[in-house]
């Protein structure tokens, strides 16, 4: 298996990019979770769980902001439909996850969020910042915690089959090491492309000519050029202008008063052994564990080594077990009570609960508070602002957008109020194959397609792009064409000749090589054998050889002692090839690179696991698609 992976390491790495996306970039990024964008109310249905539009839009836009991180160097073919079928494998996962029974506990949930920087205020969780980030979203606690313990169970699920399936053994780890050290020698010779040339017409007849023209014009294709202008709309400037009057704030204060009860709180930490509680096994050897970190504990040691050598570091990742304040209300009922009944600066006894064992020590403990609209009324003013932004601007933008049309351009609009020119840029001419300026605003693909579509004159839908706002107007354009033969005769009659020469070379080389070898091919045509030795994971191959990757992957595929079938084509020559000799590393380098080739093949092999498990429960599940969101994003699903 592993070999064939190789073989298509590209393909392999751009389905991993997607996987890495699907299980890393989610809902706790809290990115715009919960602005409606769209009418459409889903995009797909798998079994009982719903992918939203917003889940979509999301994921679409850390995708696309990835692929620009990597300014062009990863290109992602349909990435529209490789978002759906990834967020597709994200429900499929957790319905295993729930047929399973994996559990997602509330201490891990309370971790998790406790992690997230967006909840956070100088480097500690703030339960106000954390209510006032989910209202800015749209959400509430409750549908906050399901959709990230949802998201605990499918790391879970995923984790489990990576983890049972990734293992490498050492013998693949040897002959993966053998693979990339081997050096090996390859004899090559070149024979210039014009060797071939007698037999082709200089002046290829009309007749013959057309018909490679008919066969070949869509090469000579000029593709369709805009020429165009935009204005640019700065959320945060807009906002910056915006001030809450104290009037709006009190009435928020007082819909919203439950908000600003603060309950009594905790500072904790815990030691926590997970147990399944339905396995007498596994309780007897947590209780054994916690005994032994308590009794460690009365023996002097501090409670954060203890922690730290004893829980699990995916249930609690933080140095010491810390947890952070805790409100009551928001643990289990067993470790709230041991909590809330442990004095400051001490820690508990073992207290048995819902999985496992836990110590808590406590931090901190603060008493319940009610906060005056005077002490919240700053912060309650920032929410409004927030929670409302985007309805503002969204109001702002529809306004702008309607002066624009009213005045019938972008241009018109800049000649009667010429305060708008410092947020136009116009650009000249952009081909439909060209990439926009780095200049210009980042457009994804579908935004710049939907452009060229456009006529003169015309205004783009206002583009959003993080905190600005774009909208377009096509200042010209000129359509695509193919030219007549006659206007590209002269490049026409080069790409004929070179056309037939190559074909010509090819057949004749593919028969001498079937039926003479390597070096009789070579003396045939007079062209001097030479060598060079290379180490499969180096790139002095690709170096001499213009990182010919399919020559290279031919080269690597090729036993000792064989030579290559057919010829490569490389600037003006014909390369024959054969692997001369294949010398196997020395085995005294295998530890240093033992660990890295293990995470290596461990990567790939755990990798594959869940794609080829969410393929097969792709077959058992039922898939429902919103019919007009594949139409909008020219998505076809089998």
């Amino acid at each position: 298996m592993l070999s064939s992976i190789r073989n298509n390491r590209k393909a392999l790495s751009i389905v991993l990019w997607l996987v890495i996306i699907a299980f890393v970039a989610t809902i706790f990024v809290v990115w715009g979770v919960g602005e409606k964008s769209n009418t459409l109310d889903y995009v797909a249905k798998v079994n009982d769980k719903i992918i939203t539009y917003e889940e979509y839009q999301n994921r679409y836009k850390m995708a696309d902001d990835e692929i620009r991180r990597y300014g062009g160097a990863v290109q992602i073919d349909n990435l529209s439909k490789r978002i759906l079928e990834s967020l597709i494998s994200e429900k499929l996962m957790l319905i295993e996850a729930e047929k399973l029974d994996i559990p997602a506990t509330d201490l891990e949930l309370v971790s998790y969020i406790r992690s997230i920087p967006s909840f956070q205020s100088n480097g500690e969780f703030n339960i106000d910042q954390y209510e006032m980030v989910l209202r800015n979203n749209g959400l509430n606690p409750e549908q906050y915690e399901k959709a990230v313990k949802d998201e605990i169970k499918m790391r879970k699920m995923t984790n489990l089959i990576y983890q049972t399936q990734s293992i490498a053994t050492d013998k693949e780890i040897e002959n993966e090491y053998n693979y990339r050290k081997s050096n090996i020698t390859v004899d090559y010779a070149a024979i210039p492309l014009n060797t071939f040339e007698k037999n082709i017409p200089a002046n290829p007849d009309d007749a013959a000519l057309k018909e490679y023209y008919d066969l070949t014009k869509e090469i000579y294709r000029v593709p369709a050029e805009i020429k165009v202008k935009y204005i640019s709309f700065d959320k945060n400037k807009f906002l910056s202008n915006y001030t809450v009057s104290d009037e709006q704030a009190k009435a928020y204060y007082d819909t919203n008063i439950k908000l600003y009860d603060k309950k009594e709180s905790a500072d904790i930490s815990l030691i926590y052994i997970l147990a399944n509680n339905s396995d007498n096994k596994s309780m007897e050897a947590a209780k054994a564990k916690i005994d032994e970190a308590y009794s460690q504990l009365q023996s002097g040691k501090s409670f954060a080594e203890v922690a730290d050598n004893y829980t699990d570091k995916n249930i609690i990742p933080a140095e010491g077990g810390r947890i952070g304040v805790v409100e009551k209300g928001t643990l289990e009922k067993d470790i709230e009570t041991a909590v809330f009944s442990t004095a400051v600066n001490t820690y508990s006894k073992p207290v048995k609960v819902t999985n496992g064992y836990i110590i808590a020590y406590v931090n901190n403990l603060m008493p319940a508070k009610k906060y005056t609209f005077e002490e919240k009324k700053d912060e309650i003013k920032e929410t409004i602002k927030t929670s409302s932004s985007t309805e503002l601007f969204n109001k702002y933008l529809l306004n702008e957008f309607q002066k624009i049309a009213d005045n019938g351009s972008i241009t018109a609009i800049q000649k009667a109020n010429p305060e708008y020119s410092a947020n136009i840029t116009e650009l000249d001419f952009i081909a439909e194959n060209a990439v926009f300026p780095v200049t210009a605003v980042a457009i994804n693909p579908e935004t710049k397609a939907a452009l060229y579509k456009l006529s003169k004159g015309e205004l783009s839908q206002t583009i959003l792009d993080g905190s600005m706002a774009y909208i377009f107007e096509i200042v010209d354009k000129k359509p695509s064409y193919i030219p007549d033969m006659d206007k590209v005769k002269k490049q026409l009659i080069i790409d004929y000749r070179v056309d037939k020469i190559t074909k010509e070379g090819i057949k004749a080389l593919e028969s001498d090589l079937a039926g003479s070898g390597f070096e009789k091919t070579a003396s045939k045509y007079n062209a001097s054998v030479k060598n060079t030795s290379f180490v499969r994971d180096s790139a002095e191959l690709e170096a001499v050889f213009k990182n010919d990757a399919a020559l290279i992957e031919q080269i690597v595929k090729t036993k000792s002692g064989n030579f290559l079938q057919k010829p490569f084509l490389l600037d003006n020559n014909f390369y024959i090839f054969k692997v001369a000799k294949i010398t196997l590393p020395e085995k005294s380098g295998l530890e240093n690179e033992k660990e890295n080739i293990s995470n290596y093949i461990s990567s790939i092999k755990g990798n594959t696991a869940v794609e080829g498990f969410a393929k097969k429960a792709l077959e058992k599940a039922d898939v429902k698609y919103n019919q007009d969101f594949l139409r909008s994003m020219n998505i076809v699903m089998p």
